[in-house]
């Protein structure tokens, strides 16, 4: 850094390659990641014109504009003319020392971005409130300061359809509210479909598209992308240098990668990583924006989707991936970057996010600068499609004309400038090993489809639910048969059941029983942690340090048998009396035979109570696992069925931990399998 300004050294001070004196120097993060704060700073006033509905826009700041810059005349003559145009670039003024230079200009630019629309129509651009033809155009908070300036390009230039003059009123707009109102689900923060979208990717409009089954989404008219961005692992530098220390490759794997973001249990049971791989498990903490509000999020989900793709137990890795996702979502890109400052501890901050928030993160100059990692299988890339709304003839017409002015060369020269590539995926000039980036484009993964994208919303939302589980575990005398060396039937259960209580985060509720035959008087189950949340106090000590601790004491029952009929059916009834709506209600039951006990319930009357109490709108879901070769898998599988649920048969420890989150993946089909 310079002693008497804020330009960091790695920032390009040469003017910029389209030679407009108009953007005399290179704009250093003008994009929020995390979307639009509120509008808490300095705002000009009224331009001419006003927002619609006569109420008038505040005047952002523009942070491309010189702090002298004249004002422009109006008329075609000055569209087609522009004086100054070919002359030499001026520096940007200092005053009082200080350079009003791009990242003064980004901060002011946030503050106002939520203060309402940017009415783009200067005093005498010869467009009239009565005879011009208005297209609004809700544009993503990132990407939005260079679809204004591509606006007031095409404003000046007083393009005619139909005999009237066009112009474009450009809004901020959060991607996620907009598909909301689109998709018919309510108002989220827009209330007004625009004309023209340009949310920061596809995903959305898929999204919409998929809604039209409804009648909700109306017409999409897609006319490209303007701006692409892919989405990258971003980790402290700090993280990247022990990285290269360890000899981890320069692109690794997502599969690496999500191992060694994994909890303790999922680590194992995601994506599988090599088992030499040069990255530790568990080395990162991972960060992710909620896949509901992002387009990074949900593109993570969709990566994750597709590496699976293929694998015989891909709905069970894929559950692991969301489960770490849902232990480190973060409300937005930019937060994911809050602890890339702090001491690591144990794990080391990484954040998904998109490349050109990366850029935005170290151009603010942060305590640690963030590194882009660009895995080995390819990415999703955030395209800034070009989106109209409208079925208006006219307003379609105005909206394909300002597509040509979003893909004009002064516009690839703003996109460039808020750290975006182009369409093609040509990188800003700033990019370098030195700032963190990659001049080369990463692979891009192959478009995923409108139906595929509504698919794993579904699966995400389903799954990111909070459980309420009753765990059930058979301590029959079998259960103390080896299943391996130095592991018995009930350890391998008892130690999938710890890992898989490392899974669930302190709002989901779970509760533990044991059962054999005749444990309480002439009762086949027992009681030993009540089904209640796992944060909550129960004595001294937490709902999930009693279970972990009734694990520890558990022991089978020396000539007991297998009470497995009557234990499911009190098991049932206890979830459908206790269920709450907020939840998936469930049960995991645990045994290694059939049921033993002659004196309880037969496998008809089991089926008939069960399924007389199914309540498809309270669905209870029973699933099953077998441990061991005296499963009678049939019958475990006709009570789970009969729930929706299903039954599953290990035979190793090993193929107990995959069952394990394969039962949990089940789930997603409920209450519609």
């Amino acid at each position: 850094m310079s002693g008497h300004d804020d330009v960091p050294d790695w920032a390009p001070r040469t003017p910029p390659e389209t030679g407009d004196p108009d953007v005399p120097y290179t704009f250093l993060g003008a994009s929020y990641p995390g979307g639009v704060p509120s509008a808490s700073g300095p705002a000009g006033g009224p331009r001419a014109g006003g927002a619609p509905g006569g109420a008038a826009a505040r005047d952002p700041f523009d942070a491309f504009e010189r702090p002298d810059r004249p004002s422009r005349p109006p008329g075609p003559a000055h569209a087609a003319a522009r004086p100054g145009r070919k002359g030499p670039c001026r520096p940007p003024r200092r005053i009082g020392g200080i350079l009003l230079g791009p990242l003064a200009g980004a901060v002011a630019l946030v503050l106002v971005t939520g203060a309402g629309a940017y009415a783009l129509t200067s005093a005498g651009d010869g467009c009239s409130d009565e005879d011009a033809l208005t297209i609004s155009v809700a544009a993503a908070p990132d990407i939005a300061p260079a679809v204004v300036r591509a606006a007031e390009r095409f404003n000046d230039d007083r393009n005619e359809i139909a005999g009237r003059c066009a112009r474009a009123l450009v809004r901020p707009a959060d991607p996620a509210a907009v598909a909301t109102l689109l998709s018919g689900k309510g108002v989220a923060g827009v209330a007004e479909k625009p004309d023209v979208w340009i949310p920061d990717s596809s995903l959305w409009t898929k999204l919409v598209e998929g809604s039209r089954r409804a009648g909700a989404a109306g017409d999409l008219t897609g006319l490209g992308g303007m701006a692409s961005t892919p989405i990258v692992l971003a980790m402290p530098s700090g993280l990247a240098t022990r990285l290269r220390d360890l000899g981890a490759p320069a692109q690794p794997s997502w599969k690496e990668l999500l191992a060694a973001a994994g909890t303790a249990a999922n680590a194992e049971q995601g994506p599988s990583a090599p088992a030499d791989g040069a990255i530790p498990p568990r080395l990162f903490r991972l960060r992710v924006p909620d896949p509901d509000g992002t387009a990074t999020g949900m593109g993570t989900l969709l990566l994750a989707d597709a590496l699976l793709s293929g694998d015989p137990q891909g709905q069970a890795g894929f559950t692991g991936v969301v489960r770490t996702i849902r232990e480190g979502v973060a409300v937005s890109v930019k937060a994911g970057f809050a602890a890339f400052g702090q001491e690591p501890g144990e794990r080391y901050p990484v954040a998904l996010a998109p490349e050109q928030a990366v850029f935005g993160h170290n151009a603010r100059r942060p305590r640690q600068s963030a590194v882009a990692v660009y895995p080995a299988e390819g990415t999703i890339y955030l395209d800034h499609p070009v989106t109209v709304l409208s079925g208006d003839p006219a307003k379609l017409d105005a909206g394909r004309l300002l597509r040509k002015e979003l893909a004009s060369g002064a516009t690839r020269g703003d996109v460039h400038r808020l750290g975006f590539r182009t369409p093609d995926g040509a990188a800003p000039a700033a990019f370098s090993g030195r700032t963190g980036l990659s001049r080369s484009a990463p692979k891009a993964v192959p478009p995923v489809p409108a139906a595929e994208v509504g698919r794993t919303m579904q699966q995400w939302a389903q799954l990111s639910l909070s459980i309420r589980m009753l765990s059930i575990i058979d301590i029959s005398g079998s259960m103390d048969r080896k299943i391996a060396p130095g592991a018995t039937r009930l350890q391998s259960t008892i130690r999938t059941a710890q890992n898989g209580l490392s899974l669930l985060p302190d709002d989901s509720e779970l509760g533990q029983w044991v059962f054999s035959t005749e444990l309480e008087g002439e009762r086949d189950w027992r009681e030993l942690v009540s089904v209640g949340p796992l944060a909550e106090r129960l004595g001294s000590a937490t709902r999930r340090q009693l279970v972990l601790s009734a694990f520890a004491r558990t022991r089978v029952k020396e000539d007991g048998g297998t009470g497995l009929y009557e234990t499911a059916i009190a098991a049932f009834d206890h979830m459908k009396r206790t269920y709450k709506p907020e939840y998936v209600n469930s049960i995991l039951l645990w045994t290694d035979g059939r049921n033993q006990d002659r004196e309880g319930p037969s496998l008809p009357e089991t089926l008939d109570h069960i399924r007389r109490a199914y309540d498809p709108e309270r669905p209870v879901q029973i699933n099953m696992f077998g441990i061991g070769d005296g499963v009678d898998v049939d019958e475990l599988r006709q009570i789970a069925r009969a729930t929706n649920g299903d039954a599953y048969v290990a035979q190793t420890p090993g193929q107990v931990q995959a069952l394990f989150l394969k039962a949990l993946s089940q789930r997603v089909c409920e209450p519609d399998c």
